[in-house]
Parts: C-alpha cells; structure tokens; sequence
C-alpha cells in the first residue's frame, strides 16, 4: 500500500534572495510510505503535484540528497543549497519535497510569451560554415547568400556578426 502523508501540507516562505513579500515561494513537503523512493519516483511525485498547482510548471532545479547531485550542476558549489540559490533567482515558484532527500523548484511558465515563428534560419555551406539567414530574403534555401544571411563564428562567438559595432 502507498501512502501519501503531507508533513506540512502548503507553507509560504520568504525566499532568501529576495526577502520582501512579493518574493514569497510555496513550499510543499510530502513523506511518501510503502515504497523505496529514488530519484525518478521522487521526480515523478513533484511532478504530478506541479502539474496540480500549476497551469505550465517548468523544472528549474533539484537536488538528489542521498546521490549528492543537483541541477544545474555548479563547479564548486555547496550542493546543499546551491541548487535552490538558482531555482529561487530564475523564477522558481514553489518546491516540492520529497521525503527531505529530493527536492524539486518549479516555476509557471504560463506567464511567460510563447516564441512563435521566428523568420530565422540556420544553414551551412557546402564546407559546413553556419549561417543565420532571414528566410524570407532566401533566394536558395540550400544556399546562404550576403543578402540574407550572416557567417555565426562558432570559434568566436563574442563579437561579429550583424550586432558588430
């Protein structure tokens, strides 16, 4: 039998970056009975309750205690709190924990503009250069052309291209 116990079914939380009201974070802490509990079913369970309290949750960041991995993974970084450090500053909106050995911050991403069609292509050359072209100045979609399109140094990605100054 699985059984659900929310320790603390919903609490609000001043997030420690921000620390003003309008900076308040949900916390949902679950225990979680009659079964191991690993990372994907962890994963899992935060994130059908995502998927309840919000309209279009988005993963921005976890922690897997018993493993000692985080994501996004930072060079150096204490992985007991890091991982919440840049869930909070990247417009995580609740988290979600399981068990207090894996934890998971969300933000709704319903908020956000949806990027629709971008007149952008990529392309490359017959010797595999990269090219950004405005499709609809494309004379030959298989070829870039200087009317269109410019060279992407992948070399040098800071600096050239048409934002050159």
């Amino acid at each position: 039998m699985l059984t659900f116990i929310p320790s603390a079914s919903l609490g609000y939380y001043p997030t420690p970056d921000l620390g003003t009201e309008d900076a308040i974070m949900k916390h949902i802490l679950l225990t979680v009975r009659g079964i191991p509990i690993d990372y994907q079913i962890a994963n899992a369970i935060a994130r059908a309750v995502a998927q309840e309290l919000e309209e279009s949750p988005t993963l921005v960041a976890w922690h897997d205690a018993p493993e000692g991995r985080m994501s996004p993974v930072i060079e150096g970084a204490d992985i007991q709190n890091r991982w919440e450090d840049y869930g909070v500053s990247h417009g995580g909106d609740f988290a979600v924990s399981v068990n207090g050995d894996f934890d998971f911050i969300f933000a709704d991403t319903s908020r956000y503009e949806t990027l629709s069609h971008s007149p952008y292509i990529e392309l490359r050359d017959s010797q595999g250069r990269a090219y950004l072209c405005l499709a609809e100045h494309l004379r030959d979609p298989g070829n870039p052309n200087q009317e269109a399109c410019f060279a992407v140094d992948v070399a040098n990605p800071v600096g050239g291209g048409m934002h050159e100054g």
